[in-house]
């Protein structure tokens, strides 16, 4: 279909753009005790990739590709095979986080609904949605008080929180996740979570500073560190996205249901050997029979 592109402004042929990469979506699938992927608010239904919109021409679609590329390889890929713990990045990285940033705040803009925040916050989104397009674009040499901070995960095997949900490693490994959050008219950011990625792009953070380790700089750096420090409200919004994670789980119907187990016993070396298994395990190990339970 023809339109106007959400990036250059240019009337052209539009391709189907991905909110969050395809990449990701083909390795939670690949990785999976299944080979099948549920997401959404509709856990009883089986998908093949993530949500697509006629946004980007071909010029800026292959743009998106070359930082996303960059990436897969030097991030993406070496973590989830635990090949490094280190990752040395160029100027592609704040580029693809920019990139992922601008589409999640977008589609919630178009496609969803901001009208629950503050008008002051309403225009700070719009803001950076602007800012983040020039920089994508090479307008502007870097996102300005838009930061964005990346926080790379793993399974955990302790914690202090006093309610943690007995299926955070399953929400770690396996997720893919987006929201556009405020806390009343002081602070917002756009979440975007891809299997051990978190994304965090700042549109109104009055103290940038409680983010420690985090902060994607525009020329190089390295992703990768001991010592990571967030703000305490983050930790409990992260906890409260798991335990949503698993109300929605918990409204797989019956037969649903027993089509993942008979998917299950089909390749029963493929689940044995798989992320999903992996997650659970060790969510096992640290809640027991919890781990099973419907959360409520």
């Amino acid at each position: 279909m023809n339109g106007i592109c959400r990036l250059c402004n240019i009337d052209r042929e539009l391709k189907e753009s991905h909110i969050i990469p395809s990449f990701i979506f083909k390795w939670i699938k690949e990785t999976s005790g299944t080979g099948f992927i549920r997401f959404g608010q509709n856990p009883n239904l089986r998908i093949q990739d993530g949500y697509k919109l006629y946004w980007l021409c071909d010029d800026c679609e292959n743009l998106f590709n070359t930082w996303e590329t960059e990436f897969a390889n030097n991030v993406f890929h070496p973590m989830t095979e635990g090949s490094s713990v280190y990752y040395p990045y160029g100027s592609w990285l704040l580029k693809f986080a920019v990139s992922v940033s601008w589409r999640v705040l977008n589609y919630f803009v178009e496609e969803l609904d901001l009208s629950h925040f503050p008008a002051i916050l309403q225009e700070k989104a719009n803001n950076a949605l602007s800012l983040w397009k020039d920089f994508l674009l090479g307008k502007t040499p870097h996102p300005a008080r838009f930061e964005q901070h990346m926080l790379p995960l793993d399974l955990i095997d302790s914690f202090n929180h006093p309610y943690m949900p007995a299926n955070i490693n399953r929400y770690i490994l396996r997720t893919v996740d987006i929201d556009v959050v405020h806390s009343g008219d002081k602070s917002a950011y756009v979440y975007s979570k891809m299997g051990r990625i978190v994304l965090v792009g700042f549109i109104e953070m009055p103290n940038p500073r409680e983010w420690k380790g985090t902060k994607l700089h525009v020329k190089k750096g390295v992703l990768g560190s001991k010592h990571y420090i967030l703000p305490a409200g983050f930790g409990d919004y992260f906890v409260n996205k798991a335990r949503g994670l698993a109300k929605i789980a918990n409204s797989i119907s019956p037969k649903q249901q027993q089509r993942i187990e008979e998917s299950y016993s089909k390749d029963l070396d493929r689940a044995e050997s798989s992320e999903t298994v992996k997650a659970m395990d060790q969510d096992v190990k640290l809640f027991g029979n919890k781990a099973f339970t419907k959360e409520k």
